[in-house]
């Protein structure tokens, strides 16, 4: 549905025409149609500080969001629009139901959803809710580190302790740490996100602890795990309270009820129309296949291949593992094209010389790079493999051929927002960057660095986004060393300090120590 976006800033406009679009494609009245409509109606009014559920939409949600392991697009949406609205009894049912789940969420996705309660009992106020659960919050963080070194919850998590700070404390020094937040997040480009602040900030100003105690929680569903697409939809279809008859597919349901017991397919448009209703995208469906119950997919693919060799050394691995990671992809890859596995190749080996395996022959990879640079520039919709392709190609290019590929960059990070792989486009900017300087040919670089201005401009939350910026600004510095560039790099430091891009600033450190000074950094 993505609706997260329109959810933060309250688009009215937007999140009403969505509405409407989806009610006039889903006309019949199912626990799905029940459930988005408590959601739209979330979505629209959340910053109203009155605004709360009744007890009706309440059950609905704890009827429906039971088990947080369905973390489809569709899950993040519901949780970003009721963490303001709910009851104290509705967001204790969500932590307990969080907490139960530790064993099978990733740390990042733990954390987050956790941050979006703890927001939520802020915006209300609910000291209750705050001191019954703030030392688990702490264990939490101490356990896998600050969610400020989450790269796209940097600053919400930052916000949220400086609400915190304010809700426990009200005096006007904790309030200017807030507006100076919001006004530092507005002036790097992260205009919704400042919206988003904004809205909350206004909402807490009013905020009362809210009850609802007809709330019952249902019976935890059983996990199981599904190894085939139709084993997924089956799932799915019982998650959200959908009978076979609620389902508008043009096929009789004993084909549906084959298709989810694997005795037949669905052809891919039909595949995706039954997606749509059950709010969950195609590469999700099959993302979904196989998993088991610690989260593992024992499908080997580039990203989860990619995913483990970044982790070797830190768990004390050697060039022989990263190796045989390479090895166990390549096999399990054999039967797809060869320019694709070409490029696979080329990510996982850039990967493990980047981590300290430096055994590998770049003579290669150069050979290689002209090759995938065609194919980049010939695609004009990236998955994936394309921005690894790019995080680890940029080395390896003269400025003229990366001065095109970021041209073709842009234009691809404007058709597709929201896509998770652009963090990878900026950690691509950020080497480019360092590459640059390293070259000493200073008017190329001043004219590379300034062609790519345009990362300023873009209005995404990220804190790779940041540390592109911030190295586009330390290079222009090292090349021009004037008192005005070093002023720019200067205040980009405070806006980090200032809105808790701690990680941002340790990763600037890292990239650029062997170019500048030790205290380089230091205000």
């Amino acid at each position: 549905m993505h609706l997260q976006t329109l959810i933060q800033i309250n688009d009215i406009n937007a999140l009403t025409k969505r509405r409407a679009e989806f009610f006039s494609e889903n006309k019949k009245t199912t626990s799905m149609t029940k459930l988005a409509s408590v959601l739209f109606d979330a979505g629209i009014h959340w910053p109203e500080a009155k605004y709360h559920f009744d007890a009706e939409a309440e059950q609905i949600i704890a009827d429906r969001l039971t088990i947080p392991e369905n973390l489809t697009p569709f899950e993040w949406e519901i949780q970003e629009a009721i963490m303001g609205p709910a009851s104290h009894e509705l967001l204790m049912l969500l932590w307990h139901r969080t907490d139960r789940m530790k064993h099978n969420l990733r740390k990042e996705e733990r954390g987050k959803i956790l941050a979006k309660l703890w927001l939520g009992a802020l915006m209300d106020r609910d000291v209750e809710f705050l001191d019954t659960f703030r030392s688990d919050l702490t264990e939490e963080m101490d356990k896998y580190g600050e969610l400020e070194s989450y790269t796209e919850g940097q600053e919400v998590w930052h916000f949220t302790k400086l609400l915190e700070q304010w809700v426990v404390s009200q005096n006007v020094a904790h309030e200017k740490q807030i507006d100076d937040m919001i006004t530092d997040t507005q002036l790097m480009g992260d205009i919704s996100q400042a919206k988003y602040f904004t809205l909350i900030f206004a909402r807490t100003r009013q905020g009362h602890p809210h009850h609802n105690y007809e709330l019952k929680n249902p019976d935890p569903m059983p996990i199981v795990v599904r190894k085939t697409a139709g084993g997924v939809i089956l799932g799915r279809r019982r998650y959200l309270g959908l009978h076979l008859d609620d389902i508008v597919l043009g096929r009789n349901k004993s084909t549906l009820r084959r298709f989810e017991k694997a005795e037949s397919q669905l052809s891919f448009g039909s595949l995706v129309q039954l997606c749509e209703q059950m709010a969950v995208l195609v590469p999700t469906l099959l993302g979904s296949m196989n998993v088991t119950l610690q989260g593992q997919n024992r499908n080997i693919t580039l990203w989860l291949s990619w995913s483990d060799m970044v982790s070797l050394k830190a768990r004390g691995k050697n060039v022989a593992d990263a190796q045989d990671v390479i090895n166990q992809t390549m096999e399990f890859m054999k039967d797809v094209p060869a320019n694709i596995r070409q490029g696979q190749l080329f990510v996982l080996q850039r990967t493990a010389m980047e981590v300290g395996f430096n055994h590998f022959d770049e003579s290669e990879q150069r050979t290689v790079a002209p090759k995938l640079l065609r194919q980049l520039l010939k695609s004009n919709h990236w998955g994936l493999f394309e921005y690894l392709i790019l995080r680890y190609i940029c080395p390896l290019l003269g400025f003229d051929d990366l001065s095109l590929l970021f041209q073709h960059v842009q234009r691809i990070l404007s058709k597709q927002p929201g896509f998770f792989g652009r963090s990878y486009a900026y950690g691509a900017m950020s080497l480019a960057f360092v590459c640059a300087v390293k070259t000493k040919s200073s008017d190329e670089v001043v004219n590379f660095v300034q062609s790519l201005r345009w990362i300023n401009d873009i209005d995404e939350a990220d804190g790779s986004r940041w540390m592109a910026m911030g190295s586009r600004e330390i290079a222009l510095d090292l090349i021009q060393k004037t008192e005005t560039s070093k002023n720019v790099v200067k205040q980009f430091i405070v806006r980090c300090q200032n809105t808790g891009h701690h990680k941002v600033l340790a990763d600037l450190k890292d990239y650029w120590r062997e170019l500048v000074p030790n205290d380089y950094f230091k205000i």
